[in-house]
């Protein structure tokens, strides 16, 4: 099956590596797993092994038909053809796992985030760079809006860094497995006055945190937070943000 370049499709196909990927997911310890783009199946047939309910969720109608008469069989598993974009969370809480592709990895896991609470925790191989960034401390130059709003849900872990070599077609880039575990008690916080503060927030990374949050922060508030007002937004606590996010939320 040739991967398509629209959908970002590498698939895996490094023995090896997929021995230590399984190793880092450990289905037999779940109650239900997610599979976003099984793909040709290189991680799905040891997840089927663990016997536990399965769902494979494959936008790729072209990999629907091979999916389904290698794993239609299996009582344990389903196959959906679906965006996973439009994945729905419910009943959990799911083992969440996938190789996704590039061009949907952020909108993905920002969808996810907001349904952290049906989530036990997820496995997913990214390219390097965006494993970096999100887990990213603040101060370093990687840290940004995707390292806040998964981090207000989620503990990151970056693990096992894999190869281009490991996928066919090669792509130009390193990959790393990322490990996100729901917070038990999350600060509450309304996730659109976040996105919003954290969007306003990074406009423009060179200007300080007054200059992009200025038409609805005054600077004895950012103050009164905790906050200098000369910060530049990429040194500033996800504790403070989550703060920022309350504030605005609270007066709008």
């Amino acid at each position: 099956m040739r991967a398509k370049k629209s959908l970002g499709q590498n698939f895996l196909q490094d023995e090896a590596i997929i021995d230590q990927i399984i190793a880092l997911i450990r289905p037999d310890r779940a109650k239900n797993i997610i599979e976003i783009g099984p793909g040709t199946g290189a991680l799905t047939d040891h997840l089927a092994q663990a016997g536990v309910p399965l769902s494979l969720i494959e936008f790729d109608r072209d990999l629907i038909t091979p999916l389904e008469q290698r794993y239609g069989e299996k009582n344990h598993v389903t196959v959906y053809h679906q965006d996973a974009l439009q994945l729905q969370l419910n009943h959990g809480p799911y083992l969440i796992v996938g190789n996704l592709p590039y061009n949907i990895s952020s909108p993905l896991l920002i969808h996810l985030m907001k349904q952290s609470t049906h989530i036990e925790r997820a496995v997913f191989m990214l390219q390097k760079e965006l494993v970096q960034r999100i887990c990213a401390e603040p101060g370093v130059k990687a840290f940004g809006r995707l390292s806040v709003m998964l981090q207000h849900r989620f503990d990151c872990y970056a693990a096992l860094t894999v190869p281009p070599e490991a996928f066919k077609p090669i792509p130009k880039v390193d990959s790393q497995i990322i490990e996100l575990i729901p917070k038990q008690s999350p600060t509450e916080v309304d996730l659109n006055s976040l996105e919003f503060v954290v969007k306003q927030a990074f406009a423009q990374r060179r200007k300080t945190i007054r200059n992009n949050l200025k038409k609805w922060f005054s600077d004895d508030t950012l103050s009164h937070i905790g906050i200098d007002p000369q910060q530049r937004p990429e040194t500033i606590s996800v504790k403070h943000y989550e703060q920022l996010a309350q504030h605005h939320h609270a007066h709008h």
